[in-house]
């Protein structure tokens, strides 16, 4: 069994994998997004509670919208889009007309995407993203937004420096 690990992306473009971590009983989620060079080097992180979430799959659509807010505040251009539900990244990548429950993300993504010179988006295993996932759990016992430039919490600088 190979084990999956984060890769760095090409020179000039920032990577940001994103996750959520969905607490059901409560209907509140965690969005997490950290971004890192071609070097590997953390170039910022969040993490943003949502409130009257339904189900994990609008919340890792939450994510992925959250991901490119936080690229937007930080300025990156060029940029690669890493999660680990193949779901919501195929479901938001389709040309056609969004009749689901996820239309108004769909719509605020494609809105968002047109301040971003270049976007890529792949799908990686869990334990590919798992430094996005420990973030996440991280955010939701702060149960706060948060936001690091060129740093994140301690444990989740462990696991990069893991990984």
């Amino acid at each position: 069994m190979v084990k999956e690990l984060w890769r760095p992306p090409n020179p000039g473009i920032i990577k940001l994998n994103f996750d959520a971590s969905f607490q059901g009983d409560s209907k509140t989620s965690t969005a997490a997004v950290l971004a890192r060079n071609n070097e590997g080097k953390i170039m910022g992180a969040c993490t943003y509670p949502y409130e009257g979430v339904v189900d994990a799959f609008v919340t890792e659509a939450r994510a992925y919208e959250r991901a490119l807010l936080f690229e937007i505040d930080l300025g990156f251009r060029s940029i690669l889009l890493e999660g680990d539900s193949l779901s919501i990244i195929k479901k938001l990548k389709l040309d056609s007309e969004d009749r689901s429950v996820l239309r108004p993300i769909s719509q605020s993504i494609q809105l968002l995407e047109g301040h971003i010179v270049e976007v890529t988006y792949h799908f990686v295993p869990k334990e590919a993203n798992r430094v996005a996932h420990n973030l996440a759990l991280e955010g939701r016992r702060c149960q706060t937004s948060c936001f690091w430039v060129e740093e994140a919490l301690n444990s989740v600088e462990k696991v990069v420096d893991e990984n």
